[in-house]
């Protein structure tokens, strides 16, 4: 998941001493900067650089004392670790708990605590071996960071575990909080008598203590950083199997256990632990693999070592689709590539988390392709994180590959397109570039010779040059150290039917003009047998702004031309006009999928850079999925009809409704997609993918009377699906749609829905449906709700009111929070972490308006202090307002 660079110069100074006589103390030294008490937790990385250069040889002995009906825990930490001597202070990371007693080499100390750190007087440490014991107290976590508590609804029971990456274990238990000081662990848990207790290894014993308690010993761990150690405690319901000599387990909540297909889990599971080991020549170094599906997860999954948690996203209450089930083993696949990655060898600093995940990412999606059953899909699942990474580095928060990550705080940041997508594409590009074996000797020599150790960036590229038998460090320039994407334009000349010229270029923005040296293959199409098919394919690099492709003269015209066949560049594609003209007429009959595909993606790109005409689109889009076959490609058409979500980019979203004639023709155009898709539901094969696909449309398009009132007799029964029952999420998401467009009668069965299903599921879905009811007093309930610091509602909860409050209907109400909204971002932006304050910005004005422009770019020039997500996520906004003013301006243009 994540990870980033640290520093050191103690980058604070106030100090509070919680003792027994809570007593406060302020300590200030030339080195540190005052950060007042209350403050967001951060770590620079010139003071991880500094404490790393004192600390080493990291051991903690920790207990924990876990008791079901409190809502907080007590604890104690041993840390032993060998010190180098300094003049400064020694800082240990800690974050709002109470520290009961301080002992310092068997010396009793008045905690020097802030709430953020304790800090240990120079005094108190000597030369060679140190043991700091810290008894202490902290409350559960409610937002999903650092040890979280869920009360289950259904059945009252108490599951807790942890998530600390990129910075949260300090919110756990007092450590030296950076991944460069990697340490190894014992520990003690005592807990309730029914409880599972899930860390990195094994328990080496569990005894009963006669009072509905038990204590857990774990022996000592590997060494790894405190970000991927864990505790999971609860009530889980367990099932288990092997890969070959390795011991599996899956967790799940009891009240869930019966919706796990835990078939697929333990598939997807054993096919990574057979693939992984043979391609990095390296055994997979722990002694189990756990995995835990967890309650409100914030991220999708997080690679602990050897207890892997996931979000219960990726449990469905009826029927999962082909592409949910590829996404699910996608993720497995990707935090097992982790193990060796990131747990095995560990970046030094926060700046190297892209290569953390980039990697992560593409050995996902290796995997997928040569060890399970989505061979021939998973390179094209790679296609959307790609356009994922092509839509961030054009915005103008891009940034290098290789960031500068000076905190913890930006490392949050960063979390991005970027990270993830480009990395993984430019690792895909670099074993194309080198081949494939000597990126793969490169990968196994890196773990041969850092396992256990801390890396940085170089470390691996010099691996990978070694392998190939030279330096990479002008490729490391051109891809890891500069920003944004170049376009390749074709240039087709044709005489007599045969090619004179097919000419490549390669340019970049203005803001970021950067040449690059690629390796991609450029493929013709011509017709055959009624098919249009491949008929010549050139390797081709290109290192200069443009190149000429010599194979090419000679050969027959083609009707269509794409740079980067079978997408191994990361690159923008100008089609040629032929290509364009020809497009509409020829993209349904080409016989390769993945390159109908790509077709699709190229022609969205230039709608969504005003380059094709919105209504040509729509016409073109509707017409393709009436013939499209194949389900990815059927799925990504649909997508860019109606969105994933309400939100999300799509016809359905740049069509104007400013007038009476637009809103009519924004119906109609509605509402003949909610037609095709309703017929195209009802003539598939019952339980088929394509069913999946159109009923997922039918629900997700509608909104014009047709649609909604077919998705209400799916919901009354009215309708039956022959193989796919209308299970509990589906309906749900129609209540949802139908609560949003204020259907008769939402309101009763938004509460109706809820006395059946009462579960979190059900809580967290009653949420988001009540707050998309097109009422003001209703939603000024949940915006109220949002702002308030002692709100009853987990993070979580919240989360599913801030997505629906303003579906893309509701332009007027979302306009009309507008004030509200700046006022009240200031405020949390304030007094709330960074987190909370990025994921408010959902509620941004954004309907395609000028004011909407003005008054974010007005309220960042009074705000430099704004946490970076969030500066970020404002300025993301106001740019797709541009975009989307851009798109519909061309729109209403005959």
């Amino acid at each position: 998941m994540l990870a980033r660079r640290f520093g050191l110069l103690f980058s604070v100074a106030v100090v509070l001493g919680l003792g027994s006589a809570c007593t406060t103390n302020r300590v200030t030294n030339k080195n540190e900067v005052v950060t007042p008490a209350g403050s967001e937790p951060n770590l620079t990385r010139e003071a991880a650089i500094q404490r790393a250069s004192h600390v080493s040889q990291v051991h903690y002995d920790l207990e924990f004392q876990l008791r079901e009906k409190k809502t907080d825990y007590s604890g104690q930490t041993t840390i032993t670790f060998d010190y180098q001597g300094s003049r400064e202070p020694l800082r240990i990371d800690f974050y709002q708990g109470q520290i009961r007693k301080l002992m310092v080499n068997n010396k009793a100390l008045t905690p020097q605590y802030n709430e953020l750190y304790i800090v240990l007087p120079a005094s108190s440490l000597k030369v060679g071996t140190n043991t700091v014991m810290i008894q202490f107290q902290r409350a559960f976590s409610r937002d999903g960071r650092g040890f979280v508590r869920f009360e289950d609804p259904e059945d009252g029971r108490v599951y807790t575990y942890t998530d600390l990456e990129p910075y949260k274990p300090n919110r756990v238990f007092p450590c030296f909080d950076q991944p460069d000081l990697k340490a190894t662990y014992t520990m003690k848990v005592t807990a309730p008598k029914t409880w599972h207790v899930v860390t990195s290894v094994r328990e080496s014993g569990i005894q009963d203590l006669g009072n509905d308690s038990r204590v857990w010993d774990f022996p000592k761990s590997a060494k790894f950083s405190t970000y991927i150690w864990s505790l999971h405690a609860g009530p889980y319901h367990m099932w288990e199997d092997k890969a070959g000599d390795i011991p599996l387990r899956l967790f799940a909540r009891e009240s869930l256990a019966k919706f796990v297909k835990t078939n697929d889990w333990f598939t997807f599971t054993k096919q990574g632990l057979d693939f992984f080991p043979r391609y990095f020549a390296y055994p997979y170094h722990y002694k189990k693999y756990d995995q835990l599906i967890v309650p409100e997860f914030n991220p999708g999954a997080m690679e602990n070592v050897a207890a892997v948690t996931f979000s219960e996203r990726f449990i469905s209450r009826g029927p999962k689709s082909d592409r949910s089930r590829r996404g699910l083993a996608n993720t497995i696949l990707h935090e097992m590539a982790h193990m060796w990655f990131g747990d095995l060898v560990t970046m030094k600093w926060w700046n190297d988390l892209w290569l953390n995940e980039s990697f992560a990412t593409y050995m996902a999606h290796l995997a997928l392709a040569e060890a399970t059953e989505f061979k021939s899909t998973a390179w094209r699942s790679f296609h959307g994180t790609k356009q994922w990474a092509y839509w961030e580095d054009q915005l103008v928060t891009t940034h290098p590959i290789e960031a500068d990550v000076p905190d913890t705080r930006q490392a949050f940041a960063n979390f991005d397109g970027i990270t993830y997508g480009k990395g993984a594409s430019v690792l895909k590009q670099v074993a194309y570039f080198i081949g494939p074996d000597k990126f793969q000797k490169g990968v196994q020599s890196y773990f041969k010779k850092y396992a256990e150790k801390n890396t940085e960036l170089k470390d691996f590229m010099g691996e990978l040059g070694a392998a190939y038998g030279s330096s990479l460090d002008e490729w490391q320039k051109q891809w890891l150290q500069t920003s944004s994407l170049n376009t390749v334009s074709v240039d087709l000349t044709c005489d007599k039917s045969k090619i004179t010229e097919l000419k490549l270029s390669q340019s970049s923005p203005e803001d970021h003009n950067h040449q690059r040296g690629h390796r991609f293959k450029v493929a013709l199409f011509g017709s055959k047998s009624g098919k249009l098919r491949t008929t010549d394919v050139f390797e081709v690099r290109l290192t200069e702004p443009s190149q000429t492709v010599a194979e090419a003269t000679g050969k027959a015209c083609p009707i269509l031309v794409y740079p980067n066949y079978e997408d191994y560049g990361y690159l923008k594609v100008n089609l040629d006009q032929v290509t364009v003209k020809n497009l509409p007429q020829y993209v349904h009959i080409l016989s390769d999928p993945f390159q109908r595909q790509l077709f699709w993606s190229a022609l969205w790109d230039m709608v969504r850079d005003s380059n094709l005409h919105l209504k040509k689109y729509a016409n073109l889009a509707l017409k393709g999925i009436e013939k499209e076959k194949d389900e990815d490609t059927l799925r990504d058409i649909l997508n860019s009809l109606h969105g994933r979500f309400s939100n999300s980019a799509s016809v359905l979203y740049y069509m104007p409704q400013g007038s009476k004639e637009q809103t009519l023709a924004y119906q109609a155009f509605a509402e003949r997609l909610e037609r095709i898709s309703w017929n195209r539901m009802k003539k598939s094969r019952g339980g088929s993918e394509k069913q999946k696909i159109w009923l997922n449309s039918v629900m997700t398009a509608a909104s014009t009377n047709f649609g909604l009132s077919n998705i209400k007799a799916l919901l009354d029964g009215d309708v039956k699906l022959k193989g796919l029952p209308i299970d509990q999420d589906k309906r749900w998401s129609i209540i949802h749609t139908l609560a949003s467009h204020n259907y008769a009668g939402a309101a009763k069965l938004i509460e109706k829905e809820y006395k059946t299903d009462s579960s979190a599921d059900g809580k967290k879905n009653m949420i988001a449906a009540q707050a998309a009811v097109p009422n003001w007093e209703s939603k000024k309930q949940w915006l109220e709700e949002l702002i308030k610091k002692d709100t009853t509602y987990s993070f979580d909860q919240l989360k599913e009111a801030m997505y629906s409050l303003f579906p893309r209907h509701q332009v007027e109400m979302r306009e009309k929070y507008a004030p509200e909204f700046f006022q009240n971002l200031e405020m949390i932006a304030k007094e709330r972490e960074g987190f909370y304050a990025s994921a408010y910005t959902n509620l941004v004005p954004s309907e395609c308006f000028g004011e909407n422009t003005t008054r974010i770019t007005d309220f960042l020039n009074k705000h430099h202090d704004l946490h970076p997500s969030v500066a970020k996520k404002l300025k993301i906004s106001r740019q797709e307002d541009e975009r989307c003013r851009k798109i519909r301006e061309l729109a209403l243009k005959k």
